[in-house]
């Protein structure tokens, strides 16, 4: 079964069934996986396996039956309404179009998402399934983005709501659908370098070794306050620009994330060893839940000044000096 050419499922459908599940997979997730085929393929939550086998020769076909049911249909619409023929020929033809390329977008989310899971198994079973109606409310969304880049996003979203039921709120995946490339761009910047680290279970950007982000001291990552208020009002980070957490800097000689990178550092100055358990109030730009979510599905870089800048912010304040950098 070949899912490469152009992330579509086509031909291949009828050998869909043998090919999930040659999946090994625990036996929650590939249930739930079979009802988002169901969902977002034949249209249905239970999936019999005749009609998917019946379906591949739909496809094949796709380009003469959809010429045929859009001259079938404008005829019988003519004859119905006493209407000019042409234009309910054009109106259904329209239609038509309209729901061929919905199928298309959502099969090759779910092509994706097949292939996410195929290469990322999940290491343990899930204690429940994916939820109906938030697999619907998914689908109506995943069926209007023709985006590439959208598309693995929605399919990251799937495969780990599948692994996962409750890991993206329905809220995450309607602000998805909403970024314009330009909001995009800067929540990259965002995330770029922004502070993760499993232990502390959150994720935020570390604005100390600037200063203060409501005067425009990020303005240099791309990230002044008005990028910041655009980012805000997407729903994507919290509002308050001077929050602050309490960290132990003994969590810093533990590995962590500045964006892509993962660092560890050690202490240089021994004489400081009694300040690494105090906490520290480090300033913080705090990911929404669904800024948060969203973070987890992009392919994170690295960004040159921020990372220099909290290195020696790192060795003034805790004489930590890195020690390894992936």
């Amino acid at each position: 079964m070949d899912l490469n050419d152009g992330g579509l499922i086509p031909e291949g459908v009828a050998d869909l069934v043998d090919y999930v599940d040659g999946i090994t997979l625990p036996p929650a997730i590939k249930k739930s996986l079979w009802k988002a085929i169901g969902d977002l393929i034949a249209g249905a939550v239970d999936v019999p396996v005749a009609y998917l086998e019946s379906k591949a020769q739909q496809i094949r076909m796709e380009a003469q039956g959809l010429a045929f049911v859009t001259k079938k249909s404008a005829e019988a619409a003519a004859q119905k309404f006493g209407g000019d023929g042409q234009l309910v020929e054009r109106a259904v033809s329209h239609f038509g179009q309209k729901l061929f390329k919905e199928q298309v977008n959502r099969e090759k989310v779910v092509a994706q998402t097949i292939e996410e899971l195929k290469n990322d198994p999940p290491k343990q079973d899930s204690t429940s399934e994916i939820d109906d109606d938030w697999l619907s409310m998914f689908s109506r969304i995943a069926e209007q983005k023709s985006n590439q880049d959208v598309q693995l996003f929605l399919a990251k979203i799937l495969a780990g709501e599948i692994r996962k039921p409750g890991s993206y709120s329905p809220q995450t995946i309607q602000i998805l659908s909403t970024l314009s490339q330009n909001v995009a761009r800067i929540f990259q910047r965002f995330c770029d370098v922004s502070y993760s680290q499993e232990i502390v279970g959150f994720a935020g950007l570390i604005t100390d070794p600037f200063g203060q982000a409501g005067n425009n001291a990020l303005s240099d990552l791309g990230l002044s306050y008005s990028q910041l208020s655009t980012l805000q009002d997407a729903g994507l980070i919290q509002h308050d620009l001077s929050a602050w957490r309490e960290i132990p800097p003994v969590l810093f000689t533990m590995p962590f994330h500045i964006g892509g990178k993962t660092y560890r550092l050690i202490l240089a100055d021994q004489s400081k060893q009694s300040i690494m358990q105090t906490p520290k109030r480090l300033t913080m730009l705090n990911f929404t839940e669904s800024g948060e979510q969203l973070r987890s599905v992009l392919h994170l870089g690295s960004n040159v000044i921020y990372e220099t800048k909290i290195l020696e912010w790192f060795q003034v304040q805790f004489s930590l000096i890195p020690i390894d950098i992936k």
